[in-house]
Formats: structure tokens, C-alpha cells, sequence
């Protein structure tokens, strides 16, 4: 990622270049998103969104990362010795479901497969700033839960794989493909219950 520093104008230029940007690609797609394009909406000449990213690969690696940034802005998830381990997981899972529902984060997995889908290596740019972010905050929430003797011992990246399952799954396949609905709060309450119930049962 290039980072500017300058004068406060550079900056607040540099901010709505990537916010157009993010508008853009989210909306078009990144074959289907110009910097011609991407200059107009910010308000600026296409040799200063040039003077800012060196070409539209690293502009996108830049929008994508703040867009997914701005999704994750969530606290840590913290355990004490203290803490009520049902409600805590409740709230991680509802967390995790809220995310990968927004309007925004459908967006994203759409655009992911359309880089995935030809083997573009922004794909794996784009799965580090998003996917395995939200992975190692599961994984960091099961190590603290273990640590106080929560839940029985197993690889953190076990039981985020039995969580994320559990609540996602094939519904959420389903959602990204738009043959299913998002699920309604209800209806998340219900998915959330569910996969604690069966959780517990392998780990409490």
C-alpha cells in the first residue's frame, strides 16, 4: 500500500479518491471501474489519482482494505476470568452473522469471485484484509476461552471452522447467490442459538 503524507489538501483528496473508488469497484466490479471514471466522482484530474496510486491495482488493494477495515472496526473480543462464556460467544456470533450480511460485505464476496473466478492475484489481497481477518479474531476469542478453561482444548482454527459452519453454511451460499433473503433478526437469534447448542456440545 503507498502512503502520502502532505499538505491536509493532498490528504482530503487522497480520502475521496478512495472513497469513490470503494463506491466503484463495489458497484461496477473492477474490470468494470476506469480511474477516468473513479476521477470524476472524487472531483479531481486523473494525474492526481495517479500522483496518489502508481495504477488502479493498487488503488483497489487501498479502497479494499479500508472498506474491509471500516467492516472490522468492531472492539477485540476479551474474555475474563470473569465473563459469562455463553453471552460472549452469543455476542461473537452475532458479530460475525451482522458482518457477513451487511449490503457492503455481499458486495465484497461478489467482487471476490469475480478476481478468484481468473486466478487474479488481488484475490489473496483481498482474502487477507477480510476473510482472515474475521478468521484470526475467532481464533483469538478461542484461545482466551480455552486459557480460562471455557471450553475443552482443541486448534483454535477447529473450532472457528465449527462456528463459522455452523452460522453460515450453506444459507449463507445461498444468500450470495441471491436465491435466499438475508436472514431477519429472528431469524438470526435462531441460527445463533442453534449453533451455540451444537458447539457446546462438542466443546462445554
Amino acid at each position: 500500500m503507498q502512503i502520502h503524507v502532505g499538505r491536509p489538501k493532498d490528504l482530503e483528496k487522497r480520502q475521496r479518491i478512495l472513497m469513490s473508488a470503494k463506491h466503484l469497484f463495489l458497484k461496477l466490479g473492477f474490470h468494470g471501474s476506469s480511474m477516468n471514471q473513479i476521477a470524476r466522482e472524487a472531483g479531481v484530474t486523473k494525474l492526481t489519482v495517479y500522483n496518489h496510486f502508481q495504477d488502479k491495482a493498487t488503488l483497489f488493494s487501498c479502497a479494499i482494505e479500508e472498506t474491509c477495515e471500516s467492516l472490522l472496526k468492531a472492539q477485540p473480543l476479551h474474555l475474563s476470568a470473569n465473563s459469562d462464556f455463553r453471552q460472549a460467544l452469543y455476542q461473537a456470533c452475532e458479530l460475525s452473522l451482522t458482518l457477513v450480511n451487511m449490503p457492503e460485505a455481499i458486495k465484497l464476496e461478489h467482487l471476490l469471485m469475480e478476481l478468484a473466478s481468473e486466478q487474479n492475484p488481488l484475490a489473496l489481497q483481498f482474502y487477507n484484509a477480510s476473510h482472515a481477518k474475521l478468521r484470526a479474531m475467532w481464533e483469538n476469542f478461542f484461545r482466551q476461552a480455552v486459557a480460562l478453561q471455557f471450553i475443552e482444548a482443541d486448534a483454535p482454527k477447529t473450532q472457528t471452522e465449527l462456528i463459522v459452519s455452523l452460522l453460515h453454511g450453506l444459507r449463507h451460499h445461498e444468500v450470495l447467490l441471491c436465491v435466499r433473503a438475508v436472514p431477519t433478526p429472528t431469524e438470526c437469534q435462531h441460527i445463533i442459538n442453534h449453533a451455540i447448542e451444537i458447539f457446546m456440545l462438542r466443546y462445554g
